[in-house]
């Protein structure tokens, strides 16, 4: 698998403050999903012109155009659209997000009418049993992946508090008005979706069902009907560690920003949702062109008030009003040259942009986990650690990079897949019979495989296993060449920049050849003082050039 790679500066050079136009402009393109008309493209068209000159972000994709019901614009059946998607990414340099509105019921894209599976709306979900929501759901993604779409705006979450809310209730959207159902039934959606690589969006925060209004007609007022409870599917799911994106809903609160609505604030998207809901994700816009912020904000205002606000990625359909990428980019521009959006704000939303790419990216392949492994696993940690847990559980605080000294991604995942130490390892056999193992395995190819949850212990280094992850990268010939790729070297710097936005709590990012250098800090926790071994791995100019380049 190929991998694709975000163009970043430099620490010194961004410190300088002097980007050139290209590739600002590109960064800025790459922080937009938008519409177009067609459903059939070539070199010639002008979503492939823009995709190409902006490194754009994504696209999103409808069945009709909204003005004219009859008019077919994106999707008209399987065979067309997978071609359609097929050549998107063929004539995108970047990964592109290719996105949709399948919800199911009467927010549909994919519709049977034209060949596609028919999914109940969340209501109707809503009074399903468990077996027969996943079953829906399995389907539902079943058909976006093969339709080559990677990015659904889905699952709604907000809650039917409203029996008189048209947009949400009326339209059968919501899973209903317990929190703890929509959170489980949302759960599903995403778990499945996850499954077939399709990235969930949660919306519309922070609650669009206890609204009157409709915010693609205009001003959509909360203040007094919204509840706090309408939060609580999005720190549930947060806490859990299963929310990639959310979208902002164009509503307004005078009780928690009595000037803009949501998807302008920054008292909602980085007071609420980041600073005090822990939010780590990237944060995208509903449609920039709803009536409800295109009726009282100019696209020059839209843009800066938004990323100032801290969304990471703009939508414009391109559906109520009609805008060229050119135009919105431009409009961005120009305001970071006059220093009303930050370059900051730029680079950190590329960056939450790059870690979703890269967590994209990650191929899973899981070695033999059963409950032997992790009885193993707890007898290691009482007999090493002095520790008797319920569980082989860890909060990662550091990164251990290694090399497999064997030349092979197959026989490097051989030695790693069984549950009991091979035989050929008596060296630290009379440590323990549990196998060795890695959290991610990255090929020469700078392929990155999952080889287990990487907030279980691993046996990977000696002293530090309980709070660290191991990535191992195939070669280190004889455990002695240091012969690691620029591939495997760019795939270390990606995933640990994505492990340290997961894990905040990550702190030191080492090679295996430093670990002792940990004894006798409140990471060691190695009882047997005789039990050490002498490592040379990744080699210390990979190592120097992971830390040259990670974020922060």
């Amino acid at each position: 698998m190929k991998l694709f790679f975000l163009l970043l500066l430099s620490l010194s050079f961004l410190q300088a403050n002097t980007i050139n136009e290209t590739s600002l402009k590109k960064m800025i393109g790459r922080m937009l999903i938008v519409g177009f008309d067609d459903a059939v493209i070539d070199k010639n068209s002008q979503i492939v012109k823009d995709m190409q000159a902006y490194d754009l972000g994504g696209v999103i994709l409808f069945d009709r155009d909204y003005k004219d019901r009859n008019k077919t614009k994106n999707i008209r059946s399987p065979k067309q659209l997978k071609k359609l998607t097929d050549d998107l990414q063929h004539f995108s340099k970047k990964p592109l997000f290719i996105s949709v509105d399948q919800e199911g019921g009467r927010v549909a894209r994919l519709k049977p009418k034209y060949g596609f599976s028919k999914i109940p709306s969340a209501s109707a979900v809503g009074k399903m049993n468990y077996k027969e929501t996943v079953q829906t759901y399995a389907t539902q993604s079943q058909m976006l992946q093969n339709a080559g779409i990677n990015m659904n705006f889905a699952p709604v979450v907000d809650l039917a508090v409203n029996p008189k809310n048209r947009v949400i209730v009326g339209l059968e959207r919501s899973f209903g008005k317990d929190t703890t159902k929509v959170t489980e039934y949302a759960k599903v959606v995403i778990l499945e979706q996850k499954k077939h690589n399709i990235i969930s969006v949660l919306k519309h925060f922070p609650g669009h069902g206890s609204s009157l209004g409709d915010s693609h007609k205009g001003f959509v007022d909360v203040s007094e009907t919204w509840s706090p409870d309408e939060l609580l599917p999005y720190s549930n799911l947060i806490e859990e560690n299963l929310v990639d994106m959310i979208m902002t809903a164009h509503v307004f609160n005078k009780h928690i920003d009595d000037v803009y609505p949501a998807t302008l604030s920054y008292k909602f998207n980085t007071k609420l949702l980041r600073d005090m809901m822990h939010f780590r994700g990237v944060i995208v816009s509903d449609d920039l062109q709803m009536g409800a912020i295109s009726q009282h904000y100019s696209l020059k205002e839209r843009v800066t008030l938004a990323i100032n606000a801290g969304v990471d990625i703009l939508l414009f359909g391109n559906q109520l009003e009609s805008m060229s990428v050119k135009e919105i980019v431009d409009a961005v521009y120009a305001q970071v040259k006059a220093k009303k959006i930050p370059l900051s704000r730029i680079i950190e939303s590329n960056r939450k942009i790059q870690n979703l790419h890269t967590k994209q990216s990650i191929i899973q392949k899981p070695i033999l986990f059963s409950q032997k492994r992790i009885n193993l696993t707890k007898s290691y940690i009482q007999k090493h650690y002095g520790l008797d847990v319920k569980n082989i559980t860890i909060t990662p605080k550091i990164i251990v990079v290694h090399w497999t000294a064997v030349k092979t991604f197959g026989a490097s995942f051989k030695r790693l897949y069984q549950e009991e130490l091979m035989s050929d390892r008596g060296d630290i056999a009379s440590a323990s019979a549990l196998n060795v193992s890695a959290h991610f395995l990255v090929d020469r190819d700078g392929t990155i495989y999952q080889l287990m949850p990487d907030n279980f212990m691993a046996r990977h280094v000696i002293g530090l296993n309980y709070s660290s992850i191991g990535i191992e990268n195939v070669g280190g010939e004889d455990n002695k060449k240091e012969d690691l790729t620029p591939a495997q070297l760019q795939a270390n710097i990606d995933l640990i920049n994505y492990l340290k936005a997961k894990y905040p709590t990550i702190k030191h990012i080492i090679g295996h050849f430093e670990y002792r250098e940990f004894e006798g800090s409140a990471l060691w926790l190695e009882k047997d003082k005789g039990y050490r071994t002498k490592k040379v791995d990744p080699g210390q100019k990979f190592i120097n050039d992971i830390r040259a380049n990670i974020d922060g």
